[in-house]
C-alpha cells in the first residue's frame, strides 16, 4: 500500500497526526505542571512565614536540633508532601526533615529565594531540591531575622508536583483526561477526513497512471480515452494529463513515421536490388556468352555483345553515381558555389544536348525564352543537373509526336523555370511521391527501361540547397509540368547585404558567393 502515492500520503498524514498528539501531550503536561505549581505555590506562599512566627527557631549559632526536628515532624504530619529545611544566610543546609542520608545537596541557590521574597514576584518560582541533584521544585521560604538582619531561612520544598508523568496526569486530572479524549477523537476524524480528501485528490492521478500503463502495454501504439477536464482552466493534474496526451500523440506520430520509414526502407532496398540486378544480370550474361562461345561467334556478334555489356556497365555506373550523389545530399556533404550567369544560355546548351535524342524519338523540343532576362545567382553545375534530369524524365514518358517545352518567365525578384511535356501524365495519387527516390509510379516493374527513379529526388535536393522548391502539376493523358524559381542576381545580393547589416557573418556553406568558387571544389554534376 505504501508503495503508491496514496499510501505515502496517508503515511505522512498519520505521522503528522502522531507528532501533533505528542506535541499536544507535551504542552498539556507542561501547562498543567505550571498551573499546579503556581496554584500550590500561591496557596503555600505564607506557610513558611507562619511556621517561623508560630515556632521558636534559633536566632544564633546554638541550634537545638532535637527541638527543630520535632517542629519539622509536626509540620510533615500536617502535609507529608512538604520537606522542611533550615538554611543559613548562605544557603547551606543546617537541618532538615525526613530520614538521614537522603540529602544529596549541602546547599541551595539563593537567587530563587531572593526572587520569591520580592514583592509582586511572578509565580511559579522553582528552587533547588536538596534531596535531588538536578531537579527543581516550587517552594515556600521565610527569612529568620536576628537583630534586624537575615540570619537564615526556613525553606519548604513542595514535593510531588513535578514528579507526575503524562500517564499519571491523564489518569488523575479530569481536564487533562477530557482534553486528551477530545484530541484523540479529533485526530481520528481528521485522519479519516484527510484520507478521504487525499483519495479524491489522487483519484485522477491514479487514473492517469492506469492510462500510462495501458499505453505502455499497447507498445505506445494506442492511447486509451481520457476523461475531459472538470474545470475550465484546469489545475496542475489537468495540465499534466494534457501534456501527457500531447506527448503520447507525438510518440504515436513518431512511431507511425518510423513504421512508414521502415516500409520505405524495405521498399528502397527492394528497388535498389532490382535496379542493380537487372544491368548486372545482363552484363554477366553477355560476358559469359563471350567467354563460353567466343571462338564460335563472329566478329560482328562479339562487337554487338561487347557493346551491350558496355551499355549495361555504363547504366550501372550511372545508377551507383546517383546513389552516391543522393548519399552526399543526405549527409550534408554537398556545398554550392553561387555565381551570376545568364540562365537562357544554360537552357539553350542543355536543350542542344537532347536535340538528337528527341529527334530520334520524333519528339519536338522547344524553348520559350524572353528577350530580356535578369542574371540569376545559382550554382551552374547543379542547375544544369536539374534541367538534365527533368528533360530526361520528360523524354522517357513522352510518346512519339509529342512536345517538350522549356519556358523561362522573369519577375522582379525571380526567374521561373517550367519543363512541360505532352506525355501520358501522372495519376493524382502518385503526385505526392514522384520526388521519392526509386519511385516511378508503375504498377509493375517488369518493363525496366533503365530508369532508377532517382532523377527527380536529386533535383528536389539541389533546389532545396538553393532555398527553392519544385512543384508538379499533371493531367493523365494530357501531360506534366515541373516548375521552380531561381533568385535573380540583384535580389540575391540585396538579401545578403541586408543580412550582413543585421548580423555580420561569413557566408554559410549552403549559399557562398562566386568569389569563393575558386577556393572550393565544384560539386559533381
Amino acid at each position: 500500500m505504501f508503495n503508491t502515492l496514496y499510501g505515502k500520503l496517508i503515511a505522512v498524514l498519520i505521522c503528522l497526526g502522531v507528532a501533533m498528539v505528542v506535541m499536544f501531550l507535551m504542552v498539556i503536561h507542561y501547562s498543567d505542571n505550571m498551573r499546579r505549581q503556581k496554584t500550590m505555590q500561591v496557596i503555600y506562599r505564607s506557610l513558611a512565614a507562619q511556621f517561623v512566627n508560630e515556632h521558636v527557631l534559633p536566632e544564633d549559632a546554638h541550634i537545638n536540633y532535637g527541638a527543630i526536628q520535632k517542629a519539622f515532624d509536626r509540620l510533615r504530619i500536617i502535609n507529608p508532601r512538604i520537606d522542611v529545611y533550615l538554611l543559613d544566610d548562605n544557603g547551606r543546609v543546617l537541618a532538615y526533615s525526613g530520614k538521614t542520608g537522603i540529602r544529596k545537596r549541602d546547599s541551595v541557590s539563593l537567587d530563587p529565594i531572593h526572587r520569591f521574597l520580592t514583592e509582586n514576584a511572578e509565580l511559579p518560582i522553582l528552587g533547588d531540591d536538596p534531596s535531588e541533584e538536578s531537579i527543581q521544585r516550587v517552594f515556600s521560604v521565610a527569612p529568620i531575622l536576628h537583630e534586624g538582619r537575615i540570619n537564615g531561612y526556613l525553606y519548604l520544598v513542595l514535593r510531588g508536583l513535578s514528579g507526575d508523568n503524562i500517564a499519571q496526569q491523564i489518569k488523575n486530572n479530569y481536564f487533562v483526561r477530557e482534553s486528551v479524549g477530545l484530541m484523540g477523537g479529533g485526530l481520528v476524524l481528521a485522519l479519516l477526513a484527510g484520507a478521504l480528501i487525499i483519495k479524491l485528490f489522487t483519484q485522477r492521478l491514479r487514473r492517469l497512471s492506469r492510462i500510462v500503463d495501458k499505453f505502455q502495454q499497447t507498445g505506445f501504439a494506442e492511447l486509451p480515452p481520457q476523461p475531459p477536464s472538470r474545470s475550465a482552466k484546469g489545475d496542475d493534474i489537468d495540465h499534466l494529463a494534457e501534456t501527457f496526451s500531447q506527448m503520447a500523440d507525438r510518440i504515436m506520430a513518431q512511431m507511425r513515421e518510423l513504421q512508414h520509414n521502415d516500409a520505405l526502407r524495405s521498399e528502397l532496398i527492394a528497388n535498389i536490388s532490382h535496379d542493380l540486378r537487372t544491368p548486372l544480370a545482363a552484363l554477366q550474361g553477355y560476358l559469359e556468352t563471350l567467354q563460353v562461345k567466343g571462338s564460335t561467334l563472329s566478329a560482328e556478334e562479339k562487337s554487338n555483345y561487347l557493346g551491350i555489356a558496355l551499355k549495361q556497365s555504363q547504366q550501372l555506373g550511372r545508377l551507383t553515381g546517383k546513389l552516391f550523389e543522393l548519399a552526399k545530399f543526405d549527409a550534408g556533404q554537398v556545398t554550392i558555389n553561387i555565381e551570376p550567369f545568364a540562365l537562357e544560355d544554360l537552357v539553350l546548351d542543355v536543350a542542344q544536348q537532347f536535340e538528337l535524342a528527341a529527334a530520334s524519338r520524333h519528339i519536338k523540343l522547344e524553348t520559350v525564352l524572353p528577350v530580356e532576362l535578369p542574371l540569376v545567382a545559382v550554382d551552374i553545375g547543379m542547375i544544369e543537373r536539374v534541367l538534365t534530369n527533368l528533360i530526361e524524365n520528360a523524354l522517357r514518358y513522352t510518346p512519339s509526336g509529342g512536345t517538350i517545352r522549356i519556358t523561362l518567365a522573369p519577375s522582379a525578384q525571380h526567374v521561373t523555370v517550367q519543363v512541360s511535356d505532352t506525355g501520358r501524365g501522372i495519376e493524382k495519387h502518385d503526385l505526392p511521391r514522384v520526388f521519392d527516390r526509386f519511385y516511378r509510379g508503375e504498377k509493375s516493374r517488369e518493363d525496366y527501361s533503365g530508369n532508377a527513379g532517382l532523377g527527380l529526388a536529386i533535383a528536389k535536393r539541389v533546389l532545396k540547397l538553393h532555398r527553392s522548391s519544385i512543384a508538379v502539376s499533371s493531367e493523365p493523358g494530357v501531360g506534366t509540368t515541373f516548375s521552380f524559381t531561381l533568385p535573380s542576381f540583384d535580389s540575391y545580393y540585396q538579401h545578403l547585404a541586408a543580412a550582413s547589416a543585421r548580423e555580420p557573418a561569413a557566408p554559410t556553406p549552403d549559399a557562398q558567393p562566386f568569389a569563393a568558387r575558386d577556393r572550393q571544389q565544384p560539386a559533381s554534376a
